[in-house]
C-alpha cells in the first residue's frame, strides 16, 4: 500500500526540526541504535521506499509526531487550512489541558 503522504510528511517534520538527512541518520544511530544510510532516508522522503512499521513509529517518536493522523492520513482541505508546527500543536494541547485559563488567554490575545 503506497501512501504518497508519508514521504512528504517525513520530509516536512525533518525540516521543521531544522535537521538535515545526515542529522536524522546520526539521531537514529545514537538514540535508537539503528544503522540507516542517508540514501535510505532520501528514499523514504521521496516515496521510493517505505520504512518498515517499527521504523516509521521510531521516526514519529524522533520527530515528535504524536498521532499518525498528524500528517500521514489525508484530510479534506479548505482555503482556510494552514500547517500547524509541532510547537504550535504542543501549545494547543496545553491550552486544552487548562480550561480555567481560556478566558485569560483570550484576553491576552484579544480574541472573542
Amino acid at each position: 500500500m503506497a501512501n504518497r503522504q508519508i514521504g512528504e510528511t517525513l520530509k516536512k517534520y525533518r525540516k521543521l526540526r531544522g535537521w538535515t538527512v545526515s542529522d536524522v541518520v546520526v539521531q537514529l544511530r545514537e538514540q535508537y541504535h539503528m544503522d540507516v544510510a542517508e540514501k535510505t532516508v532520501y528514499g523514504w522522503e521521496s516515496d521510493q521506499a517505505m520504512p518498515r512499521t517499527e521504523t516509521l513509529l521510531t521516526l514519529c517518536e524522533l520527530y515528535h509526531i504524536d498521532h499518525l493522523s498528524d500528517g500521514f492520513i489525508a484530510s479534506p482541505t479548505t482555503q482556510n487550512d494552514f500547517a500547524i508546527t509541532p510547537d504550535e500543536m504542543e501549545l494547543i494541547k496545553q491550552y486544552r489541558k487548562h480550561p480555567e485559563l481560556h478566558e485569560v488567554i483570550r484576553r491576552i490575545l484579544n480574541t472573542p
